[in-house]
């Protein structure tokens, strides 16, 4: 390195202290130093000029008492993450989208218990009608994008969607995953379509009629859509995920897909919005209201999300919340309005962060010690499960109602979901991972064995017993096999003993055996990514075949953790 060379990057260096330490947070509103440490220490491990990070601001009764950045906006051209750094908002952008639809409601250009087919009517007739508060509480059935367009030979991060092209797919779909307002099931396709459908009755760009009556109202100067992924934002943060190396990869939104996501912002923009949900000067109580109101299923009873907003509870405060992540971005936002309008905005550039963990030890800091219940739940270190005790509970699990797989192992004298490991709270109940998901065990009368998560008995899973089978057992499976809703075909392929799902042209995916008749598809964006697996439960990509009465192989259905459920291809 030459002597010149050298003094640019000391001045580099130099430069960049300059500016992380001009970013160290105010000291006002009442925090105190030894609450400032507090929150810094959350975020040390990006705390560093060679890993991307993330933003954080926290408001107290509208004042801002914590505004930093940690880590790095770029990894090229180093630049730090300050509070004023753009970033992809992720799925907090569902409530600005539902936003939209409530104020034409209030303008009344339409009703949310409009059928979505009156404004949209390529929509198929599902016989029984979605209406626009189903697209905006996730109950409308609808399967999400993203697993559709992987399986037409389009899959996200490798090719370029747009809001018209989801339209058209929407519109070749024959079924639902289930009846409207039947279910809650997360889906990003109604946000799309409520992007769509708001353009048509605005007779505007979805970004002209959010900035006219939402961004610029409430002084939201750095926040727009991104319906264009090449416009050049600046102060927007490059966004990585670990990659096969280990290290960081770029890993940006290069889509134009929007309304479910893509809402680029500040942490300060987002406060003004929180501040305005918790004392609306601008937009109305009405308004506030309306976006609050919970979803209702069909037998009467309250979901607990509303319009593009969680509605839930932390350690006894009321919490309106809503997480994100698109690429490599993540985010939440979260508000206690009983808890002195406490709110919290989180913006994120390495896909690795777990925004809702690390958001609430960030609000663990303002709301002090928890004090521990009686019974924590937390896995007591003396309880131990022999291995052959372990080994009883071993097997793929399936839900039958929608065909969602959770494959348990053990693994290292552990047991495992999917690549999660579990710790023992008993003979028969295990908490998995981080998550606190206690999952509970039973042998049935008759002899089968069932795995409940959380104690929720919709949530009841029954073992089958795993299979290898032969090569001339998997023989039976080779064939081409067409969607009609997705207008392509695929073969199934016996190569090298393994069980092949390919396209021409394109690299094959492989099926490995589950149980009988079923097969785990494999993820392609694990390949670039593969932390992804690290933390995934389920079988993401589950894979089952039919059988006619004679037993010969005639369908294929494949689902996608459960959001996109048993979506079939024929055999021909």
């Amino acid at each position: 390195m030459t002597r010149a060379l050298l003094h640019r990057t000391a001045i580099g260096h130099a430069l960049l202290g300059l500016m992380l330490v001009a970013n160290a947070p105010a000291e006002d509103a009442g925090l105190t130093p030894e609450a400032a440490a507090q929150v810094d220490a959350v975020f040390k491990l990006w705390d560093r000029e060679t890993t991307a990070g993330c933003a954080v601001s926290v408001t107290k009764a509208g004042e801002t008492v914590y505004a930093r950045g940690f880590g790095m906006a770029h990894l090229e051209q180093p630049a730090p993450i300050t509070p004023e750094t753009i970033f992809e908002a992720g799925s907090v952008s569902k409530q600005f989208t539902a936003a939209a639809i409530v104020l034409l409601a209030l303008d009344g250009e339409l009703s949310l218990d409009d059928p979505v087919r009156e404004h949209l009517p390529e929509l198929p007739d599902f016989g029984a009608p979605i209406t626009i508060r189903h697209l905006l509480t996730h109950t409308s059935g609808l399967r999400t994008f993203r697993p559709l367009v992987a399986l037409r030979g389009r899959p996200d991060g490798f090719a370029v969607h747009t809001n018209a092209e989801v339209l058209a797919l929407m519109a070749r779909q024959r079924d639902l995953n289930f009846p409207p307002g039947e279910e809650y099931l997360y889906s990003n396709a109604p946000y799309i379509l409520s992007v769509v459908l708001a353009e048509r009755v605005s007779g505007q760009s979805f970004n002209e009629f959010t900035t006219e009556r939402i961004f610029g109202p409430l002084d939201m100067a750095s926040t727009l859509w991104r319906d264009d992924f090449t416009q050049i934002v600046k102060g927007r943060a490059t966004a990585y995920g670990s990659g096969r190396s280990g290290g960081l990869h770029t890993n940006m939104s290069n889509t134009e897909v929007f309304g479910n996501g893509g809402l680029l912002t500040t942490v300060g923009d987002l406060q003004r919005w929180n501040q305005e949900l918790d004392e609306p000067k601008v937009l109305g109580q009405r308004f506030v209201d309306m976006l609050e109101t919970p979803g209702r299923f069909n037998d009467g009873t309250a979901s607990d999300y509303a319009l593009g907003l969680a509605i839930g509870e932390y350690r006894g405060e009321r919490e309106m919340s809503h997480s994100g992540g698109t690429a490599g971005y993540r985010a939440w936002l979260a508000r206690y309005p009983d808890r002195d309008r406490l709110s919290l905005a989180l913006l994120c550039n390495h896909g690795d962060i777990n925004p809702v963990a690390v958001g609430h030890r960030v609000i663990d800091v303002f709301l002090g010690p928890a004090e521990e219940p009686a019974d924590a739940g937390s896995p007591d270190p003396s309880v131990y499960v022999a291995l052959e005790d372990l080994e009883r509970w071993a097997d793929p699990y399936l839900h039958t109602r929608t065909d969602s797989i959770v494959r348990i192992a053990v693994r290292d004298g552990a047991l495992s979901f999917g690549k999660v490991r579990a710790r023992p709270l008993g003979e028969d109940r295990f908490a998995v991972g981080l998550s606190g998901l206690v999952v509970a065990f039973r042998m049935e009368e008759d002899g089968t064995r069932t795995a409940t998560l959380g104690d929720d008995p919709k949530r009841r899973y029954r073992a089958m017993p795993a299979v290898t089978p032969t090569p001339e057992e998997l023989a039976e499976y080779v064939g081409s096999y067409k969607s009609a809703e997705l207008d392509v075909t695929y073969s199934v392929e016996f190569q090298d003993g393994k069980l092949l799902f390919r396209r021409p042209l394109e690299k094959p995916r492989t099926l490995e055996p589950l149980f009988k008749d079923a097969f785990e598809l494999s993820d392609p964006l694990v390949e670039r990514f593969p932390a992804r697996a690290l933390f995934s439960t389920f079988v993401a990509w589950p894979a089952r075949f039919e059988r006619d009465s004679s037993g010969r192989v005639t369908a294929l259905y494949i689902s996608d953790s459960s959001r996109v459920r048993r979506l079939r291809f024929d055999r021909r």
